[in-house]
């Protein structure tokens, strides 16, 4: 009775098991599109996280510093995290662990995640730190050069001969003068001034011909062309899209000093 019972089940046909694949397969197709872009934005929290930390241990340092900013060779990246695998001249002792509880030079590099982007992928292969920018720098996040800068930092780096006019000239000669002695007192707007952020908009704000393909060596980690998570000097992270040149915008500035506004105007690009 049984076996005679077990006959007459029906199983899948063949173009119902090929449906039922064929539905899974448009779900999958409408799904993981969407959980990409969850986890991108998963990222793109925690790093604004980070670096909402990191702003506050930087008002810190100035609060214990008298404002002055930190100076020297590389201190653009010196300044936190671990030791990272790539030799940079400069001091060592990177002051901003202290607020973190972390020694001054960090051996293991799973010790100062605050300073990892969960998004940071480095740069294009066979360009400069092609790895991981964490990995080989200490930090996944770079300072704004015109506050917390290199010994013998120079306005002129940013602009070949056949770009430099009068005005760029001027308001080089104004930055190189003013830059290294910055303190917090001279800032003009702390809710407009870039502080600090993931690596890739050191390179976005600089002028042509850094614009051109070949200059891209780090891609851009948030899944949006020319955009990055940005700390205020007054602590307030946004995700930004930066504009080549000096821009002075009614949301946020690079330049530190008030009265160099105008020149920076004058030679700001148009918007694309």
């Amino acid at each position: 009775m049984c076996d005679k019972k077990r006959r007459f089940l029906k199983g899948f046909t063949l173009v119902e098991l090929l449906v039922v694949i064929a539905v899974i397969a448009v779900l999958l197709a409408l799904l993981v599109p969407s959980l990409r872009m969850a986890r991108a934005v998963a990222r793109r929290v925690v790093c604004q996280s980070n670096l909402r930390q990191i702003a506050l241990a930087w008002n810190a340092y100035l609060d214990d510093n008298e404002g002055a900013f930190y100076q020297g060779l590389n201190a653009n990246l010196l300044y936190g995290g671990w030791k990272g695998t790539f030799t940079m001249m400069g001091d060592p002792n990177r002051p901003l662990n202290s607020y973190f509880s972390l020694p001054s030079i960090e051996e293991n590099e799973n010790d100062a995640k605050i300073f990892r982007c969960p998004a940071d992928r480095g740069g294009m292969p066979g360009r400069m730190l092609y790895e991981k920018v964490y990995h080989a720098s200490g930090t996944s996040y770079i300072t704004n050069l015109f506050l917390i800068g290199p010994v013998g930092f120079s306005f002129n780096l940013f602009y070949p001969p056949a770009l430099i006019t009068p005005e760029v000239t001027l308001l080089g000669q104004k930055i190189n003068e003013r830059v290294p002695d910055v303190s917090v007192d001279e800032v003009a707007n702390p809710s407009r001034l870039l502080l600090i952020g993931d690596y890739g908009w050191i390179n976005q704000w600089k002028p042509r011909p850094y614009a051109r393909a070949e200059w891209k060596e780090l891609a851009e980690w948030h899944a949006r062309v020319d955009c990055h998570n940005l700390a205020f000097l007054d602590g307030h992270v946004k995700f930004l899209n930066i504009r080549k040149g000096f821009w002075v915008t009614s949301e946020y500035c690079v330049l530190p000093f008030k009265e160099l506004f105008g020149l920076a105007y004058q030679i700001q690009e148009p918007a694309p």
